[in-house]
């Protein structure tokens, strides 16, 4: 039987999902764009980052809230913008 290895991260999928939901429009929904940033991996960099630096804990912590599924993904987003997530995507942005 072989086991699941989940890839690592891939920060361009998560600057790029982060940068559709900041530029908006009718047609980005909350959750795709939550999914999306999930499908790129933001919950081990924000594991990782949190762990080393401890003010990046309130972002982890609204995170860990939407992936419980106690917020939604609207009120995850408006954390997410409220402490600072758009400057560690910026911090992660390879593309340069």
């Amino acid at each position: 039987m072989t086991t699941f290895e989940r890839p690592a991260p891939d920060l361009h999928k998560i600057t790029e999902a982060w940068r559709v939901w900041t530029e908006g429009g009718e047609d980005v929904l909350p959750g795709r764009s939550m999914a999306d940033l999930k499908i790129g991996g933001t919950d081990k960099v924000l594991e990782t980052l949190a762990g080393d630096n401890e003010a990046l804990t309130p972002v982890f912590d609204v995170w860990m809230t939407w992936e419980k599924g106690k917020i939604t993904p609207e009120v995850a987003l408006a954390g997410l913008t409220e402490n600072g997530f758009a400057d560690i995507v910026e911090a992660l942005d390879t593309s340069e």
